[in-house]
C-alpha cells in the first residue's frame, strides 16, 4: 500500500465508522489445539561403557488434537465497515490517481 492509499483510507474511516460503529459481542468459538501424549511405548538405546551395558529409554509420543471452546470478542460490524472503507478508498484513489491503488502514474 502506498502512503497515498493510506491517506485516502484515513479520510474514509470516519464515515465508515459512523455507518457501521463497533458492535462487540462475546461468543464461544470452537478452537483446536495439538497436545503430545505418551503412547505407552518407549524407545530404548543400549551402549557398552566401561565393561557395562547402559540402557536409556525415552517414552514415545503422539500428537492428539483436542477441541475446546474459547470465549472471544467479535465486532459484528467489522466486515461491512471494512467493505465501505475499501470502496470509499478505491473511489478516492481513482479520482485522484486514475487507479484503485493510489499509484502515481509512472511509478
Amino acid at each position: 500500500m502506498t502512503k497515498e492509499y493510506l491517506q485516502a483510507q484515513d479520510e474514509c474511516s470516519p464515515s465508515a465508522f459512523r455507518q457501521f460503529p463497533p458492535n462487540t459481542i462475546q461468543v464461544f468459538m470452537p478452537r483446536t489445539t495439538a497436545i503430545r501424549v505418551p503412547t505407552g511405548g518407549s524407545k530404548c538405546e543400549s551402549r557398552a561403557e566401561d565393561n557395562r551395558v547402559k540402557t536409556k529409554c525415552e517414552p514415545e509420543w503422539r500428537t492428539e488434537y483436542r477441541t475446546y471452546q474459547s470465549l472471544e470478542f467479535i465486532d459484528t460490524n467489522a466486515e461491512p465497515r471494512d467493505a465501505v472503507m475499501r470502496s470509499c478508498t478505491r473511489q478516492l484513489c481513482v479520482q485522484r490517481f486514475g487507479n484503485a491503488d493510489c499509484k502515481a502514474p509512472g511509478s
